[in-house]
């Protein structure tokens, strides 16, 4: 039999990756065991899903997907063009793009759920990186503005910034953290300022800044977008007594829990530079708050809100790449190397312990089946879950492979 990723496969065989090689090699095979086709999808080319083990599977989402592109782009290109496609076909008249298909029913139809971040343009930048090839962002640039479009008409916060509708609705889990701390912690509801939405909207507009010019078209105007949001996170998103990144709504009414949500002004590269290393040294490298066993937890493992839940304490690698990004956009390659190389042993740690890899991992190096999901009867993280893990590219940052943002 012919495997699709068999050039993932021959990575994980390289010297350098031994210490990680079963880890790596069975990821590359449940990439393999991800791919999905049905003659009722309207995508041109088989997907890849979350992962055989995840609970709603066959399920197909542009975050998990994104993550999984990161870690096979470099040395299976065409797949992640591929993949692309079969993300932007399911983008709405409205701009917005569908957050999570599921395939349900007999014969299974896909039935699109919430919105998601907007963070798929790293696809399209690690395509354009490793090819030198514009393809991608041609077929990007106008699915980035139609959603940018929507994006302005319908997620601006109320005074500034923008914002999820978690805010709104708290179990609509649009930014992609189910349950999450800052449902609860106000219980008033609105279109309050999301330090991670007004990131993804920075980001989105340097993308779309950057694939205009690329493509001979004037992208001033999405720089100057982005510029203005970059200005409005280093002072209303920005604490300096905790030297980290916070919702501005939470700021506002004097709540200061440090969430992962925050290392987006990093890999947005809204951060001063000064404000970058704060949150690197302070927070992302300090055993006590993020730099736990298992890096990152999404809550700080010092705050009282900490819990050993998914959203509330769990460690996501896609979330720690996320950072490690961050870390590397900002010059900090030693940051990027420890976190790094922390996560992936610790992820060999608990393959070797279970044989499977998760969904996410405990913070503090216990089984992954010790952590809590959100309800009955799915108590437990997902087993063989391939969208959160991009361990080849936190590898390629281990051995130098990458070394830049």
């Amino acid at each position: 039999m012919v495997l699709s990723f068999m050039p993932l496969l021959e990575e994980a065989e390289k010297p350098e990756y031994s210490r990680w090689h079963p880890l790596l090699h069975h990821l590359a095979l449940l990439h393999e065991s991800s791919m999905y086709t049905h003659p009722s999808s309207p995508a041109p080319y088989p997907l890849e899903t979350l992962g055989p083990g995840y609970y709603f599977n066959p399920a197909f989402s542009h975050w998990d997907l994104t993550h999984s592109l990161l870690d096979s782009c470099p040395v299976m290109p065409e797949h992640t063009l591929r993949q692309l496609e079969n993300m932007l076909c399911f983008q709405r008249e409205d701009g917005s793009l569908a957050g999570a298909i599921f395939f349900r029913g007999d014969p299974p139809v896909p039935h699109s759920y919430s919105n998601f971040p907007a963070v798929w343009p790293l696809a399209v930048d690690e395509y354009t990186r490793c090819t030198g090839s514009d393809r991608a962002v041609k077929m990007a640039i106008e699915p980035l503005l139609k959603q940018l479009a929507y994006l302005e008409a319908n997620r601006r916060a109320d005074g500034y910034g923008f914002f999820y509708n978690d805010t709104v609705e708290p179990k609509s889990w649009e930014s992609g953290i189910d349950d999450s701390v800052r449902c609860s912690v106000v219980q008033e509801r609105g279109k309050f300022p999301c330090v991670d939405a007004t990131c993804h909207a920075a980001f989105c507009y340097d993308a779309a800044s950057r694939y205009l010019e690329m493509l001979g078209r004037d992208g001033a105007e999405y720089a100057r977008k982005r510029d203005e949001l970059h200005e409005l996170i280093r002072t209303r998103f920005y604490s300096e007594e905790t030297g980290y990144f916070h919702d501005g709504y939470l700021l506002d009414r004097g709540i200061k829990y440090r969430a992962l949500t925050g290392v987006w002004a990093l890999t947005s590269g809204a951060a001063t530079k000064e404000q970058a290393d704060r949150v690197i040294d302070e927070s992302l490298l300090d055993p006590e708050r993020f730099f736990t066993a298992h890096p990152l937890p999404f809550i700080a493992a010092n705050e009282p809100v900490f819990e050993l839940k998914m959203w509330r304490g769990a460690a996501w690698n896609s979330w720690t790449y996320m950072a490690i990004l961050g870390c590397l956009r900002y010059d900090r390659k030693d940051a990027a190397v420890k976190i790094a190389e922390k996560a992936l042993d610790m992820s060999l740690k608990a393959y070797e312990r279970s044989g499977a890899i998760w969904e996410f991992y405990h913070p503090h190096g216990d089984h992954p089946s010790a952590m809590g999901r959100k309800k009955a009867p799915y108590q437990t993280p997902a087993r063989e879950y391939c969208g959160h893990n991009p361990l080849f590219a936190l590898a390629r940052i281990v051995t130098g492979e990458k070394e830049t943002f």
